[in-house]
């Protein structure tokens, strides 16, 4: 029996193809960018996905300002590489905003919804040319830089007279009052902001706010008094809770797990654990439940889909390989209900589906071989569950006792064994999912609340199957009555934990993720080492400490992501090669990148490639980006 599943299951995963695409695909690139000013017109809109992607006919759409859509024809997948998109634009675009509307989908069925402007100023009027030119020359104190004592003044030079507006924070992240700032009338983009107090010592933020018509950028200082102390505040980045993130969607997630592992796995007692005694007629009952509660469950995720993505012609929301399999789950267990010879295979077939609907699916979370993991964690899981439903419902009226000692002993052997797998599996999968990772991050996201809640349910049914185990070894006669009561608590709490496996399907694993590569790079001899406390959205303090710094002038590092920004600031220097950078440096969770550049005092410098650091914590699925002007 074994043996076939064994080679069935070898023979599905020849047949149907690993997908490859995340329930949350990021964008790496656009061409154009975010608020990108063009002095041309554009032939094509080009997007690179961090994960390949599944596209329909309105996956990208470019309006002007009327509203009126300017893209020719379809988007278009690379077909040498699935994670570009393009698609083309009329060649006599007028200057003007335009809007770029994108919606992706995973073959999981999770959709990236994006929307971005971009700008085309073909003549460019004055403001906007001098905002383009307008850079901030110095400071005083200067970025990076730790005074003796508080300054009466800070001073900014720009190279355009602009309006400014300016806000001093603390390390605590609090408002220091100042007066307003005032222009040098001598001196053109020259201001003075005066101090009404004096600074106590600590490191502050300057924040500045220039503006040259409707256009307004940041410019963000860092200097110290006396001592650089660390930045502390915390941004609140989500103020939503796991019990919100539960809707339609993942009960019926819920509904279709309950039906299919619950179906594969009293089959599976029936035949190889009861061999077929005990009371069928009962268990015939709950199967046609199950099988209703299965294909309805089915049907619903179907359902709710469609509603998902109610503007994709219907044809190519079939193309979508979570909508496939799916129905092919639906053909599955409307075969196994009618041919009964091969109804556990047909089971087998269906709960495999889940895999392939699931995060395994994805190259950045294991591909093939953790589609392999989560099958046998399904399996495991039915195993399980159909245990725990034959020994209720399956106890024959004569020789009850003899039957159940006999069914007991032989499932509880199978029941540690699936114990087991499902803890290694689940242990494997997790360090795949979330490679790097803490306690913290864990609670942070909702992917890892609930899977905390899964792993203590599960070890609440452990603790319960170890106390049936040992009531099977005394008198059962006296103790049949506990024994059975034991299964139900055991059999609802596992109907909560496929619940938050249910509902774990819809949530990222990546928002778990905590940590940063690599923390050591060596060019021309000289040795980074990158340090980062805390990994959280907020206050964090970046320290970079270099082998050899005589001949180093100053140290600058610039964090930005996939939507680029993030303006070069000059560490604090601390000691001797210990440079520090701290403030709320990371506004949300998410992947950033630093770029860390060694200046040396004859102007040349040394520049490593980008560190990548990872920042637990919930991102939207849809994002939506402001005009910054």
């Amino acid at each position: 029996m074994l043996k076939r599943i064994l080679l069935l299951f070898i023979f599905l995963m020849t047949v149907i193809p690993a997908l490859s695409v995340s329930a949350h695909s990021p964008i790496e690139n656009r061409s154009p960018n975010v608020n990108e000013v063009l002095e041309f017109v554009p032939a094509t809109i080009e997007l690179y996905f961090k994960d390949p992607v599944q596209i329909h006919r309105s996956s990208v759409i470019v309006r002007n300002e009327k509203q009126d859509e300017v893209q020719v024809g379809n988007p278009q997948i690379d077909p040498n590489d699935n994670r570009h998109l393009s698609v083309s634009l009329q060649d006599n675009l007028q200057s003007g905003t335009y809007s770029v509307d994108i919606d992706v989908v995973s073959l999981d069925g999770h959709a990236l919804r994006e929307k971005y402007q971009f700008e085309i100023k073909l003549t460019l009027t004055t403001p906007e040319e001098r905002f383009k030119r307008l850079l901030l020359e110095r400071t005083f104190p200067e970025d990076g830089s730790i005074t003796e004592s508080s300054p009466e003044t800070i001073k900014l030079w720009y190279n355009e007279t602009v309006e400014l507006d300016l806000a001093l924070l603390n390390d605590k992240d609090r408002i220091v009052e100042t007066d307003l700032p005032i222009s040098d009338q001598k001196t053109p983009g020259h201001y003075v902001l005066k101090l009404k107090e004096k600074l106590s010592p600590g490191t502050y933020t300057l924040l500045a706010y220039p503006r040259i018509g409707n256009n307004v950028k940041v410019d963000t200082i860092y200097f110290a008094v006396e001592e650089m102390t660390e930045v502390t505040s915390i941004n609140t980045y989500s103020r939503d809770t796991l019990w919100n993130q539960i809707g339609n969607l993942q009960i019926t997630h819920w509904i279709v797990y309950v039906g299919l592992l619950s179906l594969l796995g009293g089959n599976w007692f029936h035949r190889v654990i009861a061999k077929k005694s005990g009371d069928i007629k009962s268990w015939n009952i709950l199967s046609c439940i199950l099988y209703a509660f299965s294909i309805i469950g089915l049907l619903l995720e179907l359902r709710l889909s469609r509603l998902e993505y109610a503007d994709v012609v219907f044809r190519d929301f079939l193309r979508f390989n979570f909508v496939e399999v799916t129905l092919l789950q639906v053909s599955f267990v409307i075969i196994g209900l009618i041919v009964k010879p091969i109804r556990l295979y047909a089971l087998l077939l269906a709960v495999l589906g889940l895999a392939f609907n699931g995060h395994s699916v994805d190259p950045s979370y294991g591909g093939a071989w953790s589609t392999v993991l989560d099958s046998i964690h399904l399996l495991g899981a039915a195993i399980w569950i159909g245990g725990l439903i034959g020994l209720m419902l399956m106890i024959p009226k004569e020789e009850p006792t003899s039957w159940l000692r006999k069914a007991g002993e032989s499932f509880s052997k199978w029941a540690f064994i699936s114990f087991f797998v499902l803890a290694l599996s689940g242990v494997v999968l997790t360090l795949v999912y979330v490679p790097t990772f803490s306690i913290s991050s864990l609670i942070t996201s909702f992917w890892g609340q609930m899977l905390s809640v899964k792993i203590i349910l599960s070890f609440m049914i452990l603790i319960i199957a170890i106390w049936q185990r040992a009531i099977l070894k005394r008198k059962l006669e006296k103790l049949a009555l506990s024994f059975q009561r034991n299964l139900k608590i055991e059999l609802w709490i596992a109907i909560v934990v496929l619940l938050a496996a249910g509902i774990l399907v819809d949530f990222a694993p990546r928002e778990a993720v905590r940590g940063f590569s690599p923390k050591i790079q060596t060019i021309n001899g000289l040795t980074a080492n990158i340090e980062v406390k805390p990994i959280v959205a907020g206050g964090n303090v970046i320290t970079i400490r270099l082998n050899e710094d005589n001949d180093i002038q100053k140290v600058k590092a610039r964090i930005f992501t996939s939507l680029g920004g993030g303006e070069a600031n000059t560490a604090f220097k601390i000691e001797k090669g210990v440079y520090k950078l701290t403030g709320n440096l990371f506004h949300t969770a998410g992947e950033y990148k630093l770029e860390v550049q060694a200046i040396k005092k004859n102007g040349s410098a040394i520049t490593f490639a980008p560190f990548t650091i990872k920042v637990p914590g919930i991102m939207p699925n849809e994002i939506e980006f402001e005009n910054e002007g």
